[in-house]
């Protein structure tokens, strides 16, 4: 490599990265967009040699790795047990709305299911740099709030570092054949598992760093952090995944030993540099035609992240007891599309995945909402003051009657003792996860059923309309046992919930009513029966409406049919059901015709 073109290279990048990033500090913006331009001017106006452009992409991976890292070690799972559940309910809200909203956007705007997948991932998440930036600069969120908000943002990184796991196969299959793909999962998911356990439930990563910081000096122990960092991405890129995923794993293994937040913090220069160099590579992929030309769909891009963030934040926020204020300032404080949209984008161009125009649209809608968050942020509470001094009547009663059954939901799981609220969450937990394996299930037929259909028919003939249909009725049947286990669990949690009321309704005197009595009294067979079929109808397929309706006509038959026969058989379990002989007689009359009066029965005296 040549020395002098290397160092020519690495000056250019650096010192022009430090000059937009002081310009775009002059407008209380984030070195972050500093950089990204620095990568768009040395694309498109000075020729870079072979020997820059690889020294920018080695540097930016070390980049990326040191990102991860110090991503990984930023968070505290003590401190998210404690105090994280408000952030968790958030996450837990938003993350899927994002996720599922931008799939269906990406499908109504032509992309295939792959690119409609990494667009959900895409904009599943915020900027914790931009967003710490603005809203500390601007001062509308008290200390609290902003700690909440930021225990919020690490809920969101976990999350996309869960999705981007998910995607690494998902963009390697479409280079692989299926049994290669097979194994590559197979390894994830073993590798994933395996770190995990090894790391946070024995806890050798942390007692090793423990061991090593009390027992050689600091520079020597961050030396060896380092290494560690870059060691667990090596086996994350030998197991199929990015290296982001091992370095971010190998920081949260890190976290919990007793100066990980020392390690941060004097990783923080070195990560500062290379960092740059990532974000530098990312905006070297932009050429300022194709920007100009895709300015449509860049503006698209960030009207469908700025809608779906706001509306998904609030309303996770509202699920979780925050006053609609509050929910609403920190949704807009959210508003500005995080790292992971730079590190899933790069991913899935690498593989492929997209094109161009799909990448440059992406760095154009996350270069606009860095530079509307301050505005946004700015204007945020008369916003809110205006929408609600000009709210209409029926909507304000009815926001009002929301709030209630909300608060009247909190106020009778907080009526409860200990082991019932262990249990609603418990519970809680459990019919989330059932949710997104409905979920997962019904994308993978969605985006399975037209290339298992032709295989199907090209194996076996009958025509690919055929199979459509019996996939459609195996994806009925599929979903039957996850709804079941929903709709079952959910009755337990309403059944706590009842009964709980009923319980100090007594004490206090009162009546008790319950919306969720009634549905402890509907049918379980056909509660799962009628969500069942609204996914097929909702979900997209290729039956028509008569084939929908013979496939519900089928399966009321099947849940008539099931409901008939447990009716016979407890009725048949009844009558076997023998009353002992001694019972029997002692309510067995001694004649079948009553006595006569004035006749002496045997034992007792004459009626006269």
């Amino acid at each position: 490599m040549d020395e002098t073109a290397l160092l020519t290279s690495v000056a250019l990048f650096t010192l022009l990265a430090g000059v937009c990033a002081i310009v775009f500090n002059k407008a209380k913006l984030p070195p972050l967009i500093g950089y990204l331009t620095a990568g768009i001017v040395v694309a498109n106006v000075f020729v870079i040699d072979e020997t820059g452009l690889t020294a920018v992409e080695i540097l930016s991976d070390f980049g990326l790795v040191l990102l991860m890292f110090c991503i990984g070690l930023e968070i505290n799972l003590t401190k998210i047990k404690k105090q994280g559940k408000f952030a968790v309910m958030v996450a837990v809200v938003q993350l899927p709305i994002l996720v599922v909203g931008g799939m269906a956007a990406g499908m109504l705007m032509g992309f295939d299911g792959v690119q409609a997948i990494a667009l959900g991932a895409i904009i599943s998440g915020s900027s914790t740099a931009a967003v710490m930036a603005v809203l500390k600069s601007q001062n509308r969120l008290n200390k609290d709030h902003i700690e909440m908000l930021v225990l919020v943002l690490i809920m969101e990184d976990i999350g996309q570092v869960v999705i981007l796991s998910m995607l690494t196969p998902a963009f390697a299959g479409a280079s692989m054949n299926t049994s290669d793909l097979v194994v590559l999962i197979t390894t994830i998911a073993l590798f994933m598992v395996a770190s995990l356990v090894i790391g946070l439930k024995l806890e050798v990563a942390p007692r090793l760093m423990n061991w090593i910081t009390d027992h050689v000096p600091w520079e020597t122990a961050i030396v060896i952090s380092v290494g560690m960092a870059f060691g667990m991405a090596l086996l994350a890129t030998k197991a199929g995944l990015s290296m982001a995923i091992g370095s971010f794993l190998m920081g949260l293994l890190l976290s919990s030993a007793r100066k990980g937040e020392a390690i941060n913090e004097s990783i923080e220069p070195m990560k500062s540099l290379f960092m740059a160099m990532f974000f530098i590579s990312v905006g070297m992929e932009v050429h300022l035609d194709t920007l100009v030309q895709n300015l449509t769909m860049i503006l698209g891009m960030y009207g469908l992240f700025a809608i779906l963030m706001t509306v998904a934040v609030f309303l996770g926020y509202w699920v979780a007891g925050e006053s609609g204020r509050i929910g609403f300032l920190s949704a807009i404080g959210l508003t500005a599309m995080g790292e992971f949209a730079f590190i899933i984008s790069k991913e899935a161009l690498g593989y492929g995945v997209v094109d161009e125009t799909f990448y440059t649209s992406i760095i154009g809608a996350a270069l606009v909402s860095m530079v509307m968050l301050p505005i946004l942020s700015r204007f945020a509470d008369k916003i809110w003051d205006r929408a609600e001094a000009s709210r209409p009547a029926f909507l304000r009663k009815w926001v009002a009657s929301a709030n209630r059954f909300r608060d009247d939901m909190y106020q009778n799981v907080y009526d409860t003792n200990k082991k019932t609220r262990r249990l609603l969450r418990r519970g809680m937990a459990y019919a989330y996860v059932d949710v997104l394996i409905i979920l997962l299930i019904e994308i993978v037929f969605f985006f399975c059923v037209p290339a298992v259909s032709s295989f199907l028919d090209s194996m076996y003939g009958g025509g690919v309309h055929m199979w459509d249909f019996a996939l459609v009725v195996l994806n009925f049947v599929v979903l039957i046992p996850p709804i079941a286990y929903l709709v079952e669990n959910l009755k337990r949690l309403d059944e706590l919930i009842v009964n709980n009321s009923r319980r100090m309704a007594v004490k206090r005197g009162k009546g008790v009513t319950n919306v969720y009595a009634e549905i402890l009294e509907i049918n379980s067979y056909v509660v799962v029966t009628i969500i069942d079929l609204a996914l097929i109808v909702i979900i997209p397929n290729p039956l028509t409406l008569a084939e929908h309706l013979l496939v519900a006509a089928v399966a009321v038959l099947i849940v008539a049919f099931i409901i008939l026969r447990r009716r016979r058989r407890r009725s048949a379990e009844m009558k076997s059901v023998e009353v002992p002989k001694e019972e029997r007689n002692r309510y067995k009359p001694a004649s079948n015709h009553p006595p006569k009066a004035g006749v002496a029965q045997p034992g007792g005296a004459s009626d006269s």
